[in-house]
């Protein structure tokens, strides 16, 4: 709400005395205010609902002084705000903490995709961290003995495992992994010159 008086608007809340429930016949009876007691000092006062039109901020701008501009047929104020340029510093500002958001964004995206899990010659194998940790510790393990067999544990349960299908296994997570990563690293190439969108945060991830 917007007082109005001597047919100009100013920002000054409505009194605690007036009815500021927002009804339709609140807002009516605050639009004129004359039927008030004179002792209340509000008689040659209203106050109008606002509606803002700032439209779209252009580019390199911010919002400066805000404009009330009365609608006296409607009883409304129309809330506008002047567009003044940024300083070298607002919009080097604006410039890093868009790309600080973005390489956040891009790195919680990443991660999403790293542990989502794949498959595997036919294997659904996870691969969160604890996952990746132990497998790589199974592939030392058959690095070491070419004997070595296991029963490992996938998504649709248990298989065995020979040493050399361990290390296949284990360099396919490997491959996988570091594909989430040059993915992000592509990303963040896009961030840096310019041309990232909202639809490439969600393409070109490995399954």
């Amino acid at each position: 709400m917007v007082k109005i008086e001597n047919g100009k608007a100013f920002r000054e809340p409505v009194p605690d005395f007036l009815d500021k429930s927002g009804t339709p016949e609140a807002l009516a009876a605050l639009a004129d205010l004359s039927w008030t007691d004179p002792s209340l000092g509000v008689q040659d006062s209203a106050w109008w609902p606002e509606e803002n039109a700032d439209g779209e901020l252009g580019t390199n701008k911010k919002w400066g002084a805000e404009v009330l501009t009365l609608d006296a047929d409607r009883k409304v104020v129309i809330v506008t705000h002047k567009q003044v340029n940024m300083t070298a510093k607002e919009k080097a500002d604006r410039d890093a903490q868009i790309k600080a958001d973005w390489a956040q964004r891009i790195a919680d995206r990443r991660y999403q995709a790293e542990v989502s899990g794949t498959t595997i010659e036919g294997m659904p194998i996870d691969t969160g961290r604890d996952s990746q940790g132990l497998i790589t510790g199974a592939a030392l393990a058959a690095m070491l003995d070419a004997d070595y067999v296991l029963r490992w544990k996938t998504l649709s349960g248990f298989v065995e495992l020979t040493g050399s299908q361990i290390i296949a296994v284990a360099s396919a997570i490997r491959a996988f992994v570091q594909a989430c990563f040059d993915r992000e690293s592509a990303l963040l190439d896009a961030v840096a010159d310019g041309t990232i969108t909202a639809e490439m945060l969600e393409e070109g991830w490995p399954t």
